[in-house]
């Protein structure tokens, strides 16, 4: 049988469809490889549609490798058993499992047809464009630009700026105990790749963040989850594993926490300190959206005098997520060996991109902007909490700023059929158990704050909640 069956989901035009349908039926092995599929004008009469559709949907599938079109006989189906060995044909969002793996696929797909309501940065919109090309036109204007890979610690006037910047916090953070780094991802994996070694045993939040997680699985890191309270990690929790395990290190996101959005009280940041140093362990801290933070409470690096402590920002937050641009600040000793990790892990880091930053940092607008982002995270957070409320929904802590909360359903639902059943309509959760150390099932999703007020989204909960009632 040849005839291609069409899924109506929302928000899918009609080349995409046929374009999902093509390949479903390549999967599934109803139409194989060297079979002759129906002509443009066949196709377009059966599904009532134009030619020009059908031809549209025919040269996508040609350049995804999933056809093959052969003059004066038609198109002919390539198959997943012939297809170079070079890549592979593009998935579409339905086809895969809601994993780790899905999430690192998904999320960072640009497609204007995606409610992305548990992604991780904020829309475009929210960032100061202006500022991004006004920095741009300044840069290129520059006689004496950057043609070489740059310094290995990174540009040595955003090590600058980034060094005062964290005196101002009171962390201790001289440029020779700084490094830039492509983005708090990036300065995550560092630590770990010169620090750890397969077999090490280290404490995670849990939940935490995901890519963190994996990454250190996939190094053969042994990772125990603290369980997180709405002021932070559970503290007996900690002295407890620590007791136990005698962890390497300890990850962990004090700040607007992803993917919670809560943040460390005081006590707790000064009873992990406590326990890092009684049992003689490196605390990593996380604070990639520092800048957002409303709070008064200081930071480990600043109460440890960043002795145990490596201290991690980005930029990716407040200036925009592209420029992948973020920082560390390391106790003495430490920043050599994460320079020599760098290196010999990716060179340099782009500093063009560096110069980029520091440009926009020096225009002078850096905390208006700061101070705006805030005020409307701060906007969204309330009116989310009310919204959610009302769809009959729990929210973690109650956060009143930052990206992130964490929520539930007041009845029973399954979170991963939820999330299958939103990709459907072109709506990306985040389940709980991608951010828990070992997958493990739990009844929480993140959600992006700056998405959850979206019409798409609300319909959407409603109508799942009336299903399970």
């Amino acid at each position: 049988m040849m005839q291609l069956l069409l899924d109506n989901a929302r928000g899918r035009t009609r080349i995409e469809k046929i374009c999902d349908a093509v390949h479903s039926a390549i999967i599934s092995g109803r139409w194989h490889a060297g079979m002759r599929i129906p002509s443009i004008r066949r196709l377009a009469e059966e599904l009532g549609m134009s030619p020009f559709t059908v031809a549209e949907a025919y040269d996508r599938l040609v350049a995804q490798g999933l056809l093959q079109a052969r003059r004066g006989t038609g198109f002919y189906v390539v198959g997943p058993r012939t297809l170079p060995c070079t890549g592979t044909p593009p998935v579409p969002l339905q086809a895969l499992p809601v994993d780790d793996d899905w999430l690192l696929r998904n999320v960072y797909e640009h497609t204007d047809d995606t409610l992305q309501a548990g992604c991780g940065w904020l829309p475009p919109t929210w960032y100061d464009s202006e500022a991004l090309q006004r920095a741009l036109r300044q840069l290129a204007r520059r006689q004496n630009l950057q043609q070489g890979y740059g310094e290995p610690r990174g540009f040595a006037g955003l090590v600058q700026w980034v060094g005062a910047h964290l005196r101002e916090q009171d962390i201790p953070a001289q440029a020779e105990r700084i490094v830039l780094t492509q983005g708090a991802s990036k300065a995550l994996d560092m630590v770990a790749g010169s620090l750890l070694r397969p077999g090490d045993t280290v404490l995670v939040d849990d939940p935490g963040y995901s890519n963190l997680l994996s990454g250190l699985v996939y190094r053969g890191i042994n990772i125990i989850g603290v369980p997180w309270l709405p002021t932070g990690p559970d503290c007996e929790a900690v002295a407890r594993l620590a007791e136990e395990h005698s962890p390497k290190a300890f990850f962990t996101n004090p700040r607007l926490h992803n993917p919670t959005g809560a943040s460390y009280a005081l006590p707790t940041l000064h009873r992990v300190l406590e326990v890092a140093r009684r049992h003689d362990f490196l605390l990593v801290e996380d604070n990639v959206s520092s800048d957002l933070y409303l709070g008064r409470e200081p930071t480990l690096a600043a109460l440890d005098g960043l002795e145990r402590v490596i201290h991690i920002g980005s930029f990716s937050k407040t200036l925009s997520p592209g420029l992948r641009v973020g920082y560390l600040a390391a106790p003495p000793g430490l920043a050599d060996r994460l320079i020599h990790y760098k290196m010999l892990s990716g060179l340099t880091s782009p500093e063009l991109n560096e110069r980029l930053v520091l440009e926009m940092l020096q225009e002078g607008r850096y905390r208006r902007q700061v101070d705006r982002l805030c005020q409307r995270l701060a906007a969204a957070q309330a009116a989310a909490g009310q919204r959610f409320d009302s769809l009959g929904w729990e929210r973690f802590g109650q956060p009143t700023s930052g990206l992130f909360f964490w929520a539930r359903p007041r009845q029973p639902l399954d979170t991963v059929a939820l999330a299958e059943a939103a990709r459907h309509e072109r709506i990306l959760l985040a389940p709980g158990h991608l951010f828990r150390p070992h997958g493990e099932a739990t009844p929480w999703l993140r959600f992006n704050v700056a998405y959850a007020m979206h019409p798409a989204l609300t319909d959407f909960l409603t109508r799942q909640a009336a299903c399970a009632e």
